[in-house]
Formats: C-alpha cells, structure tokens, sequence
C-alpha cells in the first residue's frame, strides 16, 4: 500500500510522558499544599471500581450578534454564561456516609439514613480524582464544593463486586466567591531533576545588550528558552514549575538587553513547566 506509519509518529518524550494512565484515587477533604509535600502520603483514598469521568462544560452567548449590521461570530463578543463541572465515579464500597453521600442531603440516625429535602452547607462535599501519568506525575480534579446531583444508583451482578454510581456537580459559593467549581493541577514526578544547562555571557552587539551562549544543553522538541534578570540572587525555578509572565521567551540567538553585574537565569520550558536552567553574571555592551 505505501503507507509508511513510523511518519506519523511525531510524538515527543515530554508528550508521551503526559499520557495519563490506570484509575487513579478518589479523595475527600484533599489539600493541594499537603500533597505537594508528601503526594501520597496521608491522603485516604475512597474504594472505587470502574473509571473516573471529569467533565467542564462553558455556555457562551455573543453579545455583539443582535448588533445591526454584525453578520458573524467575532471573538470579542464572546461572554461566558455558566459553567458546569461534573465529576463521575462508581464507589465499590457502600459505608453509611457513602450512601448518604450520594443522596445528597440525608440524615444519619445510627444505620437509619434518611433523605433530607433542604440543602445546608454542610451537604457539600470537597473531593478530588488523583489521576496517575506515565511520567510520574499527577494530574488531579479537585471540587471544592460539591454535591450529588446524580441520586443515588446501586447495581449488582453475581459474582462481581458492586457499584454505587455517583455524579457530584461543583458549584461556587457566595459565602466565598474565590470558591471555584473545579480547580485543576499538574504536579510534576517527585523523583524527577530539573536539567542543568550552562549559560555564558558576553557583550552584545549594541550599548546595553548581553550576548548570550547556552551549552551542554540541547532544548527538547516543542520547548522553548525563557529569561530573566535579577540583582544580588539568580531567579530560580523549580522542575515542572510553570514560570509566570515576569519571565521573557527568548529565541536562544538574539542579544537580550540587561545591565551588566546583573545576574540572569535562563530556562527551558516544555508543556508541563520548566525541564533545566542554568545562570550567569551579565556582561554587556558598554
């Protein structure tokens, strides 16, 4: 046939290692900050069987497509109108604050659990899928606030284990508009070095620029070199951290102006946050 695959198999190392793989772990009552320091440890996971489904949904409306004598969809006119977020997931195990979970709003009275028709604060659940990627890393969907809006659904079959299928909606709160209906993180693998590269500094072309040389690096495919300048201490960055907008992307060739006796980091960056850097003192064009 003349096909020959292996030409379409551009997929990078730092893209392979983001695929995402196994179940994962459901969590209640989960803190970013604590699992940035220890992952796994000390988070009790909720028994589940099945997949896990996270699912954001935006409704938008064009403000500008009633205007006369706007025909078409412009990008400046889009206003978003409601988010919704769902989390999905079977429980395997069946306690009585799982089953009073997935009613909802219930009350516990010893091993009586009774629906409850008005919804309190306290009905609210904070839980969070912890999803495992083949690098190491996590990627993980966390509710602050959320609530069962699937009702409750137990199936069975002989010899198998059951499940208790939940839907948990997450919602905002107006006790707390910092409250979002999803937060979503990338933590990189633990185990995993930021790469080094050594940066050199020489004067630039024009008055007040730097020339800079990167070697013992090579930048990985879809990565790119981002900069930045301090007085006294380097700028550092950390593996997997994503720098922010004080950073400026660089080419890797053009001089950078700077002032001479400054101290500059350069990074390298791929999709998920930094993968090596290294500094140097500025010299520049006098």
């Amino acid at each position: 046939m003349g096909i020959d695959l292996t030409k379409l198999e551009k997929i990078t190392p730092e893209q392979a290692g983001s695929v995402q793989f196994d179940s994962g772990l459901l969590v209640k009552n989960f803190n970013i900050e604590d699992f940035r320091q220890s992952l796994l440890d000390g988070q009790v996971g909720v028994v589940t069987k099945d997949s896990f489904g996270v699912n954001v949904n935006r409704e938008t409306i064009n403000i500008l497509s009633d205007l006369n004598n706007v025909h078409f969809d412009y990008m400046e006119g889009l206003v978003t109108t409601k988010v919704t977020t769902q989390i999905t997931f079977t429980l395997a195990s069946m306690s009585i604050t799982d089953l009073a979970m997935a009613l909802g709003s219930a009350t516990i009275d010893g091993d009586k659990i009774t629906i409850k028709y008005e919804i309190a604060a306290a009905d609210f659940q904070n839980l969070a899928l912890i999803l495992p990627l083949a690098d190491g890393g996590y990627v993980i969907a966390l509710i602050p606030k959320g609530y069962s809006t699937g009702g409750l659904s137990i199936s069975t079959s002989k010899a198998a284990v059951g499940g208790l299928s939940c839907t948990v909606t997450g919602y905002k709160s107006l006790a707390d508009n910092t409250i979002e209906p999803i937060e979503l993180y990338r933590i990189a693998n633990p185990d995993a070095s930021l790469g080094s590269i050594t940066v050199a500094s020489a004067a630039g072309t024009t008055s007040g620029t730097t020339k800079l040389t990167i070697t013992n690096y090579t930048k990985p495919a879809g990565a790119t070199y981002v900069y930045k300048t301090a007085s006294g201490t380097a700028p550092s960055v950390t593996y997997g951290q994503m720098p922010d907008y004080t950073w400026t992307e660089w080419d890797g060739t053009s001089d950078i102006t700077a002032e001479t006796g400054k101290k500059i980091t350069v990074a390298a960056v791929g999709q998920n946050g930094a993968l090596a850097s290294g500094n140097a003192t500025v010299t520049a064009h006098s």
